[in-house]
């Protein structure tokens, strides 16, 4: 009976986490009219169409790229949730810093998976890709409570960050454990890390709305502190 209930639970969750990555996806195709396509609302698109793919046909890719998959996953959600917190960071040197750090995680990344052999996962660039960003978003916050004039509630660059900072604060210790940890308790707790997965691409969706509900003009006039997805 509990291992029933462990498989529909997995089933349960695998299948939100799946359909969570299309959330942002439909309300950016519903409201597509009312937006300017620009290069931040693109890497958007791309990355939820690509990581929707990644997860849903998870069996099919990873069994062609191979060890490679984790190479292209983490990579691309690492250049993604950069390039978010790039754009939302105004601090010149603190930009340049992330740019030159980005080229020495890749660097990082080609020579780990040139010589390292994974068992399970990437515990290991996963950890860095994970501390670098949690540089990057205690830095946005920094800025963002000691700057911004507008009400959080309504900003839509607090609540994406925010979904990637419960994202990896959620995983974190799991994934650099992941390793370690025997296979039976791999298998049998792998999918609550599912969750702040989950939450993430909720807030983001979220993150979607209030940009569709709050016209750039309106919101430019309250602060010009904190950039906004047609700063570009």
């Amino acid at each position: 009976m509990g291992l029933n209930s462990n498989v529909i639970e997995k089933l349960f969750l695998d299948t939100i986490l799946n359909y969570s990555y299309l959330l942002p996806l439909i309300f950016f195709l519903a409201f597509f009219k009312k937006m300017r396509l620009t290069v931040f609302v693109t890497i958007l698109i791309i990355y939820f169409a690509t990581f929707f793919a990644l997860n849903f046909f998870y069996d099919d890719i990873k069994s062609a790229l191979g060890k490679k998959y984790y190479f292209v996953y983490t990579l691309l959600e690492y250049l993604t949730f950069a390039y978010i917190l790039w754009t939302f960071i105004k601090n010149t040197r603190f930009r340049i810093l992330i740019a030159v750090v980005s080229g020495a995680f890749l660097i990082f990344l080609i020579v780990f998976f040139s010589t390292v052999t994974i068992k399970r996962v990437d515990s290991i660039p996963i950890g860095v890709e994970s501390l670098l960003l949690f540089m990057f978003i205690f830095y946005f916050f920094y800025q963002y409570f000691k700057y911004a004039t507008i009400d959080i509630s309504g900003d839509y660059s607090f609540w994406l960050v925010t979904g990637i900072l419960i994202y990896l604060g959620s995983t974190f210790f799991f994934n650099i454990l992941a390793e370690n940890i025997s296979p039976f308790h791999f298998k049998k707790y792998w999918y609550f890390t599912y969750i702040g997965d989950i939450i993430k691409n909720i807030l983001s969706a979220v993150a979607v709305i209030l940009y569709i509900k709050h016209p750039i003009e309106k919101t430019n006039q309250k602060s010009s502190s904190v950039p906004y997805l047609d700063m570009i």
